[in-house]
């Protein structure tokens, strides 16, 4: 997300932020109490399943997932777990050390989850806090509202796809390093567009990030450098050079033309109606991802 080592604290505010989910085992429960109870409310569940039905039922700020939630198998509930919580925070948390962690870490990591938080030091429960309060999450959850009803009728894959992209889009700037962060080759992965007749993965990727600068662009305190810097573009030349070639604009002209809404009703229109047919059957993973490799009515 935004790099929020860009933007050190001394103090971490307190106020409450929204409902955070937990499912971690009794012993971390308390910890996590202590450390957040002052910036959200936790609510413990007991599986992923109960942390779904929770995220469909209201907005949360995030998910904290304990080591057992999951394996090196596919887990269809972490696949629907994900897309019920694009737009909010998912995070690994972590006590002592056990056998097959660095596994159990990678395999959070297939499913876009970077954060990773341990327990048992007060330094990593206070980054947890800053984690928690950190503002993309809102813009994130705004973003997610707006595109992915739009596609109701596309496939899984495509779905999990564009919910990556609301995840990811603000702290990536090339369609290679999407393809990493979705364990896919990159190369791959833009065939299967390119023979479909899509815009290219590159293209999906430029336009979610512009959704982000359009969002903190809504906000008159916050300079052009400002915006370049939180989405983690090299210069405010380089984000303007961005801007110039995506929609022929300045960045100037983009701050007073495009809204959030009118960035997303863009790419709803160029990304997702345009092409809605082929959507309805496109699989840009090609079958492999998480999602077509899960069962994902929860029956196992």
């Amino acid at each position: 997300m935004f790099d929020s080592r860009r933007y050190p604290r001394d103090e971490v505010p307190v106020k409450c932020v929204g409902d955070v989910l937990t499912v971690v085992d009794s012993a971390m429960r308390s910890r996590l109490d202590a450390a957040v109870g002052a910036v959200a409310r936790p609510i413990h569940l007991d599986s992923l399943f109960a942390a779904i039905s929770a995220a469909n039922a209201h907005p949360i700020r995030a998910v904290l997932l304990g080591p057992a939630t999951i394996n090196g198998d596919v887990s269809p509930g972490m696949v629907r777990l994900v897309r019920a919580c694009a737009g909010s925070a998912l995070v690994a948390v972590v006590g002592s050390w056990t056998p097959g962690l660095p596994e159990r870490l990678l395999a959070f990591g297939s499913y876009g989850i970077r954060e990773v938080v341990d327990v048992t030091r007060p330094d990593e429960l206070k980054r947890l806090r800053v984690i928690l309060d950190r503002p993309e999450w809102e813009v994130s959850q705004r973003i997610a509202e707006m595109i992915l009803p739009s596609l109701e009728n596309a496939t899984e894959e495509m779905r999990y796809f564009v919910n990556s992209l609301i995840r990811l889009a603000p702290s990536l700037s090339s369609a290679k390093s999407l393809a990493v962060e979705l364990g896919v080759r990159h190369n791959a992965m833009g065939s299967r567009f390119f023979r479909a007749r899509l815009p290219t993965p590159k293209k999906y990727l430029a336009m979610a990030r512009l959704l982000y600068a359009a969002a903190v662009l809504e906000t008159p305190r916050v300079s052009m450098a400002q915006a370049a810097r939180r989405l983690n573009y090299s210069s405010p030349q380089s984000f303007g050079r961005h801007v110039r070639e995506q929609l022929g604009v300045s960045a100037g002209q983009f701050r007073e033309e495009y809204s959030l809404e009118l960035m997303a009703n863009y790419f709803i229109n160029r990304l997702v109606f345009r092409h809605r047919n082929t959507l309805q059957s496109f699989e840009p993973f090609g079958g492999m991802s998480p999602v077509s490799a899960g069962n994902l009515d929860g029956s196992k």
